[in-house]
């Protein structure tokens, strides 16, 4: 029922069928609802909205690494929509006709710099030790350029590392996580960053092995 001071120009407010009507700055409003409000569920709009929760997921467990993996953007866009832009579509697969992600294909960082070469990944008493081609990355990248890793462990923790590039052949990151066996990690990323934090490359999926 709709409630009205005067029927032409008191105050009017609650609703009567589908009309709503309330006061605004001395002004009667009257605004129109649907009888019959949509919600659309075809199999399509369903798995697309399982993709966002799962992406908005994936934004929550990895926004630190996030923000600093999409540098090469327009100005008017944030980390969070490149990341979603770039794995929308790509970073899933079905199982049951259910999307659920795939973390080889998920991308946490995205640029114009060479990906890393990773030579090897194991877990040992001090966490999870990688390996990769320095050598590789030359001449795009120098020593003052910085590599970035993380980790998320099943336990929902999240292992992270930053450090120089280095001038060695073989470079070697290490995320610290004592007693960590490769059964514990749900994932691992690899990406490089320019020193004045302009320039990324695409992260790399990195397979962990005891």
């Amino acid at each position: 029922m709709s409630v009205a001071q005067n029927p032409l120009t008191g105050p009017m407010r609650n609703a009567m069928g589908n009309v709503i009507m309330y006061s605004y700055n001395g002004m009667n409003i009257v605004r129109s609802k649907p009888f019959n409000p949509k919600d659309p569920k075809s199999e399509k709009q369903l798995r697309n909205r399982a993709r966002m929760s799962l992406i908005a997921d994936m934004y929550k467990t990895f926004k630190s690494i996030i923000t600093l993996g999409f540098p090469e953007r327009d100005e008017r866009l944030v980390p969070q929509n490149m990341f979603v832009a770039v794995n929308f579509n790509t970073a899933f697969m079905l199982v049951d006709k259910v999307p659920v992600i795939s973390y080889p294909q998920m991308l946490l960082a995205k640029g114009s710099l060479p990906r890393v070469t990773i030579l090897q990944a194991t877990t040992d008493a001090d966490g999870i030790t990688i390996n990769y081609d320095v050598l590789a990355l030359t001449p795009d990248l120098n020593t003052n350029d910085e590599i970035i890793a993380c980790a998320s462990l099943r336990s929902g923790k999240l292992l992270q590392v930053r450090q120089f590039i280095g001038h060695v052949p073989i470079g070697t990151i290490q995320l610290n996580y004592p007693a960590l066996q490769a059964e514990d990690v749900a994932c691992c990323y690899v990406f490089v960053r320019s020193g004045d934090g302009e320039k990324a490359s695409d992260s790399v999926y990195v397979e962990v092995n005891s």
